[in-house]
């Protein structure tokens, strides 16, 4: 087995910060594009397997991102097969005046079907004339396209797949030369740390009185992680932090809870996800596993789910104190009694999960 890394290059620098529509054209990455690359090499570089070739798109922002991300560990070779579609009558176009959908494409462009028989026709030159894993530095759109391909989906959606600046997608190829999708999408680090996790607030308008609840469940949470730190329990406190600080992210919005999951799925980090899709209401199974998913997070889960229901608005309460406020919200439901037997299911979890990550700090031996 080998692993294929398909990469998408750092933050564009785009003049004046107005974000524009681009393929062809030739523009660098910007300080936090340079950042992002730099983390790649990190990652990279700390990956036990050495024998690493990189190979870049001859755009600028990818070649950059390329050099960065390989330092003086890896050679870097150009490939004209990764360069990104052509988008035709879309090209500079600010993203804002832009209208199209998911499925559509510019009139005069590259269409995505030809660009993805010119991108595996790059991906075959490269894998035959290498050993050991390969990095492919590329774009959006054309990673995207080959993704597709391998996932079995359509084109026509591939815009959907997450591809934030600086992420990567891992590709296991074995020696027949069949492929299969192991990551995707997802950043060098878990977690974003605080000043990703502000970038984040500002990019979806989180107001400044739910980024106050977040900050106020964090502290509660990084305080319970301690604890059970202490205990010798283990868990990911950049996770715990991240999540804490993200949960209420699109707050505003109907469903919040599955969009601010969705938004860090897209932003490429799965696991904070799938944290923050289990804060507002999470199954206890029994004191060996909270929830039925992703058990290495069964930890964090709990403790921001608790820590956010020990805070309200930006104080720290009593369970009881908080859920005698949210009940008050149950009368103003179209569903009266739906709501209250929701919010008493969820008293009930919340009483359970206090339980049982006080007996984890207590070692066990008590409840």
């Amino acid at each position: 087995m080998r692993n294929l890394y398909l990469v998408r290059h750092g933050q564009v620098d785009f003049p004046g910060g107005i974000r524009r529509c681009i393929g062809w054209t030739d523009l660098g990455i910007d300080k936090k594009g340079r950042r992002q690359a730099e983390e790649l090499g990190t990652y990279f570089q700390n990956l036990k397997e050495k024998n690493i070739t990189v190979f870049t798109s001859p755009l600028l922002r990818a070649k950059e991102t390329a050099k960065l991300l390989a330092g003086d560990s890896f050679p870097v070779c150009e490939e004209d097969g990764l360069k990104e579609l052509n988008m035709g009558e879309w090209e500079n176009v600010p993203m804002n005046l832009l209208k199209k959908t998911l499925e559509s494409e510019p009139k005069t462009g590259e269409g995505r079907g030809k660009a993805l028989i010119r991108m595996k026709e790059a991906i075959g030159r490269i894998l035959a004339g290498t050993e050991g894993d390969v990095v492919c530095v590329a774009h959006a759109g054309i990673n995207s396209c080959f993704l597709a391909d391998l996932l079995g989906s359509s084109l026509w959606s591939s815009r959907s797949l997450p591809q934030p600046y600086g992420c990567f997608s891992r590709i296991q190829v074995d020696d027949a030369g069949g492929m299969e999708i192991r990551d995707l999408g997802i950043m060098p680090k878990k977690a974003p740390d605080d000043r990703e996790c502000r970038d984040i607030w500002d990019h979806y308008h989180t107001p400044d009185r739910v980024r106050s609840h977040c900050e106020a469940v964090c502290r509660q949470a990084l305080r319970m992680a301690e604890k059970l730190e202490e205990a010798g329990e283990e868990l990911d406190f950049r996770i715990v932090r991240s999540a804490a600080l993200l949960h209420d992210v699109m707050r505003t919005e109907s469903d919040h809870v599955l969009k601010g999951a969705c938004v860090l799925r897209r932003e490429g980090y799965p696991a904070v996800a799938e944290v923050i899709r289990c804060h507002h209401d999470m199954e206890i199974m029994d004191d060996q596993g909270i929830g039925k998913a992703d058990p290495d997070l069964q930890l964090e889960k709990a403790v921001v789910y608790l820590a956010d229901k020990l805070v309200l608005e930006d104080r720290e309460v009593s369970l009881e104190k908080r859920f005698a406020e949210s009940r008050k919200r149950c009368g103003l439901a179209r569903d009266r009694q739906a709501a209250l037997s929701a919010h008493e299911r969820r008293y009930r979890q919340a009483k359970d999960m206090e339980r049982l990550i006080q007996k984890k700090i207590n070692g066990g031996d008590k409840e």
